[in-house]
């Protein structure tokens, strides 16, 4: 190791002499004031020969003048490392690298001259603040214990880890939210963080939309569940709200509880205050001849016996109900109710128990009710059986009042109610180990924890294809890669439709409406001999996953310009200025237009030509902004100058600069032209155009993970429009600022690793896991293979 000492008016001019002489790396070993201004002492951990000292002072060694010195920081070295505990290797102690100087202090700016003052007395304080220093290393290795400030950083996740443990909710679920919480929201505000957790569980409860269409379309439905979990008082709840509706002339009640002493009779108790039918069901009474004779009531209702999950009785009784959907008109849906004050165990036992009941009688359990909600001081447990099994909640009971105790089920109150509690758990189990546990093993690890990857998964498309036009295409897309290569190509004008135009404007984006196009570069893709795609955008800017192939463009700038102004696209992003007759054509029919223009560029101003970068400082500033720019923030500073081409016309020429927010540091110029008048639009349309040039980059990414091979032969026109549109998917996460990209981008980087940063090229490796998950888990159940079969 080599110390060497700098001096400087002020720390920021030391510390950059450091950097330039020793790098990034190097170690701050002591600073102090001198007459000169700040002293620094640095060390450099891996010297090469540029790090030498000078040559005059690496000559043959000679002996200090004073002797003492030397035999001094020899006689404490010994003593420093027996005493080190547990032992590091160490390196050759740095006094030998470092050389009295002269007695008088170096002159301000000499950074190579040695300690000043008494040498024995700085080696000691030198060695003993390395060794501090490499005992501290030693020990944060030993106990694995985070750097300084990481505890800081975990705030948030250690705190919604605490309010979910409080409030009821399981490990599992809690590791699997925790682990998706976005990295801009872990070192954020924490009612930000709060609001995300809300979200998160009330995206995975499912609860019953619309009761008037359940009630309005009725059915046959069986009330399963242990005993004592209230369901002849549900099953006198839903027939009264029926009842309410309808009238009690359309209902009818059965029960099938010969066990339990007065059941009977304490329906018909219901029954007749309600003025409906009730039928008692003998234990060897086929129910599918008693179904067949209500087949003119619109809603029947049974209440079916009591009995424990462990009750080997139990399959019998469920498999009745499904041998009597068989023989009558209408399906049995049976309706699970959970006791909201039952202990998480043992809800998880009774839904696995009923749920593989009613699939061996032949359909899944059609949902759940919540009973005695009033009674549970924490709603966590039951919310995260319901969120985990997937069971759509359909009413909540809290008390005995007929009807008045049973409401629809509203997901942001339960949310609300299981979050409200205030303290502690005693029965909250250990603090999660998700810390110690790697995300993308869990994720690979397919055999554990298949359901609730598939439940991810399957929200995750859900609110893609919810909210990004043109991602339904992509969806179906995908599985082609996996068909023969004559049956992709078949598959290809599916992907071309909706830039037909054949109904004068397109309608095949999806739910989100397309603003204009994103136009490449007329040359090949750097690296490749394809060419981008153009690519839609929406009215803010950002990318939809339904690109436009080269090929299939009309021939032609100003025919392409049309063509799209004709589908409703009336914003284009140009890779440079159209010529005057296309820019006149543009005006005329309403089209608006920027085009990314050089700093060579030849303008005029008052009839003398320029360079466009030559006339920055003649431009007027405009606004500002903060966007994204290649995966971190940046401010765009404007600046416009009316200048001319080669027509009368007149345009406008902007000089944008790139600097960082936080220093100042100029980035990047970029140069932008657009008609005139237009000026209130430009610096939102600069800033999506910047958005978007890492697109051919990530393109030819994806298109390289799309290389066929032996065993799977890929149409180059397919694996390119795939490519395009997945790179496009990942600039738009990493661009966009609603709530449900925060969300989708904190998941889909969790199958990352929690040390992923967000950025444009990582949620594109993201999104390529996501598919291929996708793929591996449909291919388990058969469904990829039946898809193939049938093109």
């Amino acid at each position: 190791m080599s110390v060497r000492r700098f001096i400087a008016a002020n720390s920021r001019d030391a510390m950059r002499q450091v950097r330039a002489a020793l790098g990034e790396d190097a170690l701050i070993l002591a600073n102090r004031r001198v007459d000169a201004g700040v002293e620094i002492l640095a060390l450099a951990e891996e010297p090469g020969p540029a790090d030498a000292l000078p040559v005059e002072r690496q000559a043959a060694p000679r002996e200090p003048q004073a002797g003492a010195a030397s035999s001094a920081a020899r006689a404490y070295l010994p003593e420093r490392q027996a005493s080190q505990s547990p032992p590091v290797p160490s390196r050759p102690a740095p006094v030998a690298s470092v050389t009295p100087a002269a007695a008088q202090p170096a002159p301000a700016g000499n950074q190579d001259q040695g300690p000043p003052g008494d040498f024995a007395a700085f080696s000691a304080r030198l060695l003993d603040e390395m060794q501090d220093l490499r005992m501290l290393i030693a020990d944060r290795q030993a106990r694995q214990e985070p750097a300084a400030g990481e505890a800081d950083k975990e705030d948030n996740r250690h705190r919604l880890n605490c309010r979910l443990q409080n409030a009821g909710f399981g490990n599992a679920l809690a590791r699997e939210l925790l682990d998706a919480l976005p990295g801009e929201l872990v070192h954020g505000d924490p009612s930000g963080a709060a609001a995300w957790l809300h979200r998160q569980l009330g995206g995975r409860l499912e609860v019953l939309e619309d009761e008037a269409g359940l009630l309005d379309q009725g059915g046959v439905f069986a009330l399963l569940g242990p005993t004592g979990i209230g369901k002849t008082t549900t099953t006198a709840k839903l027939a009264a709200r029926y009842v309410m509706r309808h009238g009690a002339g359309g209902v009818a009640l059965i029960t099938t509880d010969s066990y339990r002493v007065g059941a009977h009779e304490q329906l018909r108790i219901y029954a007749r205050l309600l003025g409906v039918e009730v039928h008692a069901l003998a234990d060897d009474a086929p129910l599918g001849e008693l179904l067949a004779q209500l087949d003119d009531k619109r809603l029947v209702i049974i209440d079916t016996v009591g009995m424990s999950q462990r009750d080997q009785r139990l399959v019998g009784q469920v498999a009745m109900l499904g041998e009597s959907s068989q023989n009558a008109p209408r399906p049995v849906r049976r309706l699970l109710l959970l006791n909201a004050a039952s202990h998480g165990e043992t809800l998880d036992e009774v839904v696995e128990t009923y749920q593989r009941a009613s699939l061996a009688a032949g359909a899944p359990l059609y949902g759940a009710i919540l009973t005695k909600v009033d009674e549970a001081p924490r709603l966590g447990a039951v919310l995260d059986i319901a969120i985990r099994h997937g069971l759509r909640l359909h009413y909540v009971s809290q008390g005995q009042q007929v009807p008045e105790d049973l409401q629809l089920a509203d997901r942001q109150a339960l949310v609300d109610q299981a979050l409200a509690v205030g303290d502690d758990s005693a029965f909250s189990g250990d603090p999660l180990e998700w810390q110690r546990t790697s995300s993308p093993r869990r994720w690979k690890s397919l055999s554990r924890g298949l359901f609730s990857q598939g439940r991810n998964l399957a929200t995750l498309f859900a609110r893609l294809r919810e909210h990004v036009g043109g991602f339904a295409q992509l969806e179906s897309a995908w599985p082609w890669l996996g068909y023969p290569l004559q049956a992709q190509q078949q598959q290809l004008p599916r992907l071309h439709a909706a830039w037909r135009g054949d109904g004068g404007e397109s309608a095949a984006f999806g739910s989100e409406p397309s603003h204009g196009l994103l136009w490449p570069r007329s040359a090949a893709v750097k690296g490749s001999d394809w060419y981008l795609p153009a690519v839609p955008l929406n009215s803010e800017g950002l990318a939809q996953t339904l690109p436009w192939a080269t090929h299939h463009q009309p021939a032609g700038e100003s025919q392409k310009l049309h063509f799209a102004a004709r589908l409703g696209l009336h914003m284009q992003w140009l890779p440079r200025c159209p010529v005057a007759a296309t820019r006149h054509e543009l005006d005329v029919a309403g089209v608006r237009w920027v085009a990314t223009t050089q700093a060579n560029t030849r303008v005029s101003v008052d009839g003398v030509r320029h360079k466009l970068a030559a006339l920055a400082a003649h431009a007027t500033p405009e606004a500002s902004r903060t966007c994204r720019y290649r995966g971190r923030s940046v401010r765009l500073k404007s600046a416009r100058l009316a200048v001319a081409l080669d027509s009368p016309d007149s345009l406008t020429a902007w000089f944008v600069n790139l600097s960082d927010p936080d220093s100042g540091r100029s980035l990047a110029h970029r140069y932008w032209l657009m008609p005139s008048g237009d000026a209130a639009n430009g610096l939102a349309a600069f800033a999506a155009q910047l958005a978007h040039e890492e697109l051919p980059l990530l393109a030819r990414r994806a298109w390289q993970w799309l290389a066929p091979s032996q065993a799977m032969r890929v149409d180059d026109e397919l694996r390119v429009w795939i490519a395009t549109a997945l790179a496009s998917l990942a600039i738009r996460l990493d661009q966009e600022q609603a709530d449900w990209a925060v969300d989708v981008r904190g998941q889909l980087l969790s199958m990352l690793g929690s040390g992923r940063k967000r950025s444009a090229r990582a949620l594109l490796e993201a999104l390529w896991y996501l598919f291929t998950a996708r793929d591996a888990l449909l291919l388990a159940s058969g469904q990829m293979l039946d898809d193939r079969t049938q093109p």
